[in-house]
């Protein structure tokens, strides 16, 4: 296959438009989670459930309101490394790449084994849950040899399906059962806040559209826009179904959280035939959005460490027919096999990646704070601009929920707490050798670690 020597031969491919960053934005966003999570939220909340999912949102959304000034001002090919190379110091930058990378991986490993062991029970023949879910990350690897522009319209397609299946879902249920919107939870406080909780674990993703500033068309307009399109989209969805959902089961808790599946069971009473197995499609479309969604963004912080040299070249080289960096997204997809055959628990996976993804988003949002400081004429072109007085209270907000919900998945699996400390000494290891070498080869490492990288459109 032929590569170009380096990213001044070709440059990344744009085929994403506005429509591609809102299929993103709620492919990555809404996965199985609401399929799966809702009975539990439901059951928590009760007809206070739109509370919940409101609240979640807000703080979801304030999160990553640093992440979109940045992406808006700096428009690059991940941005999780980038941000935090530049404006905090590289070592961190590597790190916060690094958990972005094993939470990434780790979703996509979650979302194999989540489609593997629904679409294992319909084979004519019995095949283990492991080989099938290997076989998703091959066949999404098969279909990126062809460029992102075929990976993105596919995403547009799954993700225009899953809306319209819940939207059926909650605008036939909505004229079926009388809406309760009370905002007392059954549970009380203490309900409403796990509801709040539940609905933050599936309220993560936002951040997968900062790491294609390289490959949208207008990055720094359609990447805030498709951040509110498709985050509007997610809340008038989880909102509009959840309610559905909950008007239409007598309330009480242990049977409503006894159920396995929520909304087919619920859907089957007011549906009819065809929509309930379109609804059930959907669930196929919510997890294959989701795995693409993290597949198409994450790979590109490998490539963004190249550029640097902090990982090797090879990794930082952008396929001259493509026009993707192809061998950074062969390194991904290997990892993700990898943490599949590792063979751990579904919820181990998900603990995995709220862990990764929200250290990531901590540290961006304490990057976003230097942005006026270090970058004045980024931050004066970005088309999305917070002072520098609210830049600081929500930043403080964004490191205080995350770290918040860190500890509390953490308390569930202490185990992974572990992991990211082991992880996280490897990386600093790997980086120390790395700089010894960059600088034993002379050049202008250090000029190299204070420019910005890339080309804007």
């Amino acid at each position: 296959m032929n590569l170009a020597s380096g990213n001044e031969d070709v440059r990344l491919d744009r085929p994403i438009g506005l429509a591609g960053g809102v299929a993103l934005v709620v492919g990555g966003v809404i996965g199985m989670g609401i399929y799966a999570l809702i009975a539990a939220v439901g059951a928590q909340a009760g007809s206070a459930l739109w509370i919940a999912f409101t609240v979640a949102i807000i703080v979801s959304a304030v999160g990553v309101a640093p992440l979109i000034q940045l992406a808006s001002a700096l428009p690059r090919a991940g941005g999780g490394y980038l941000y935090t190379s530049r404006l905090m110091n590289p070592l961190l930058g590597t790190l916060t790449s690094s958990w972005a990378i094993l939470g990434g991986a780790s979703c996509s490993a979650m979302v194999a084994l989540g489609m593997a062991g629904y679409v294992v029970p319909y084979l004519p023949f019995q095949v283990p849950v492991q080989v099938v879910a290997v076989m998703l990350p091959l066949v999404f690897y098969g279909l990126y040899l062809f460029g992102l522009r075929l990976a993105t319209s596919l995403q547009m397609i799954m993700a225009a399906q899953l809306i319209v299946a819940l939207g059926i879902y909650g605008v036939v249920g909505a004229t079926r059962y009388d809406l309760n919107f009370s905002p007392a939870p059954p549970q009380g406080t203490g309900g409403l806040i796990m509801a709040v909780i539940l609905c933050y674990s599936v309220c993560m993703g936002f951040q997968v559209i900062a790491e294609m500033g390289e490959e949208m068309k207008n990055a720094r307009r359609n990447i805030p826009l498709s951040l509110l399109i498709g985050g509007s989209i997610v809340l008038v969805i989880y909102i509009l179904v959840g309610t559905v959902f909950i008007s239409s089961v007598p309330y009480d808790f242990k049977t409503i959280k006894a159920m396995t599946a929520p909304l087919l069971d619920t859907g089957k009473t007011f549906l009819p035939d065809f929509w309930v197995a379109f609804l059930s499609l959907g669930a196929l479309s919510a997890g294959l959005t989701s795995f693409n969604a993290g597949a198409i963004a994450l790979p590109r912080e490998l490539f963004s460490q190249a550029r640097d040299g902090v990982m090797p070249h090879f990794l930082g080289r952008i396929d001259s027919r493509t026009r993707m960096p192809l061998n950074a997204v062969t390194a991904y997809f290997a990892f993700t096999i990898f943490l599949v055959l590792f063979d751990r628990s579904i919820d181990f996976y998900g603990v995995m990646t709220a862990v990764g993804i929200l250290l990531m988003t901590a540290m961006i949002a304490i990057a976003g704070v230097r942005l006026p400081g270090r970058f004045p004429e980024h931050y004066a072109a970005a088309y999305f601009r917070l002072s520098g007085l609210w830049l600081k209270v929500i930043a403080v907000v964004a490191v205080t929920s995350s770290l918040g919900f860190v500890f509390l998945v953490l308390m569930e699996l202490p185990v992974v707490g572990a992991i990211y400390l082991a992880w996280s000494i490897l990386v600093m290891i790997y980086f120390r050798f790395r700089l010894n070498w960059l600088k034993s080869q002379g050049g202008d490492w250090e000029e190299r670690f204070k420019r910005i990288p890339g080309y804007d459109e």
